[in-house]
């Protein structure tokens, strides 16, 4: 083979962490909820539908919709409205909200009218506004939905996924485990505040996969997920996702970037929560001291 023709073959070659994505209509989407099932211990399932989500889309694993839920002292529906019927964008409302960002997951044998969307909320220890409204959901109770902005698909080469994910995370690593190949290696670092017995049934029941590899650490302990992860390993095939509370990720992106050397296109990390902040901003930079 020529140095030409190596160059060439390159250059063609497909990007194994590569991940399409897509741009979807910005809106607001009124809905109501059609069923409630408690699917683990700590995690209830609601299921939305309505009219609204008709040209609802979403298929990347670290896709996210912000939900509107009603004043908990009030009931008032307070959010935002679409900007017209097949318009992009959204009329924000004056008075405050209350809203929280969840991973959109597929509903999963749903037959009824129209498309159907569920959400798994991780029910708290010490609830917020969301478990809270979580754990008294009944069927008829109406929500307001923005996004997924876009999407941005799995990767698609890579020989395996390697995610971080408290509990707050586990429904995007579901749709991780789903959306890679079923060659692609699957291992979960659960980093739950209890032992986590439940963790790896409700995994394999909402991925469908039941290969999962799963290691369990305790919650609160930074420097145990970063050992965690070198004891899996991370090799050229690996891609690595990790999300949960912002500051406990901060050392991960930091070995995992400097010490560790692996590019941007290799690594996804959001914080989903900070200790502290209420409705804190997901899309802040893990670490602010270095955000690239």
């Amino acid at each position: 083979m020529t140095d030409r023709t190596a160059r060439a073959d390159s250059m063609t070659a497909p990007d194994p962490f590569h991940r399409e994505g897509a741009r979807h209509r910005f809106t607001a989407r009124r809905v109501h909820v059609v069923d409630v099932a408690q699917v683990a211990p700590e995690m209830a399932r609601v299921r939305l539908a309505g009219p609204d989500l008709d040209d609802f889309a979403s298929f990347g694993p670290t896709d996210h919709m912000r939900v509107f839920f009603p004043d908990p002292e009030t009931g008032a529906l307070i959010a935002p409205e679409p900007v017209g019927p097949h318009e992009d964008g959204i009329v924000r409302p004056e008075s405050p909200t209350h809203a929280r960002d969840f991973t959109p997951l597929p509903a999963t044998g749903w037959a009824g009218p129209g498309r159907a969307v569920d959400v798994d909320f991780y029910l708290h220890p010490s609830p917020g506004p969301a478990s809270r409204w979580a754990a008294g959901a009944r069927h008829g109770d109406e929500l307001v939905v923005v996004g997924p902005r876009g999407s941005k698909r799995a990767p698609q080469g890579a020989s395996r996924v390697l995610l971080a994910c408290d509990e707050t995370a586990l429904p995007a690593a579901t749709r991780w485990a789903a959306e890679v190949p079923v060659a692609t290696a699957v291992h979960v670092i659960a980093v739950a505040n209890d032992d986590g017995a439940w963790i790896p049934e409700y995994l394999a029941e909402t991925s469908g996969r039941t290969d999962i590899a799963i290691d369990h650490v305790p919650a609160g302990d930074a420097d145990a997920v970063v050992d965690a992860i070198d004891a899996a390993g991370v090799d050229d095939g690996t891609y690595v996702f990790a999300a949960g509370e912002a500051s406990a990720l901060v050392p991960l992106r930091r070995h995992l970037r400097r010490e560790l050397g692996l590019p941007a296109d290799r690594v996804a990390l959001s914080g989903y929560w900070k200790r502290g902040a209420s409705a804190f901003d997901h899309h802040s930079p893990v670490d602010p001291s270095d955000p690239d």
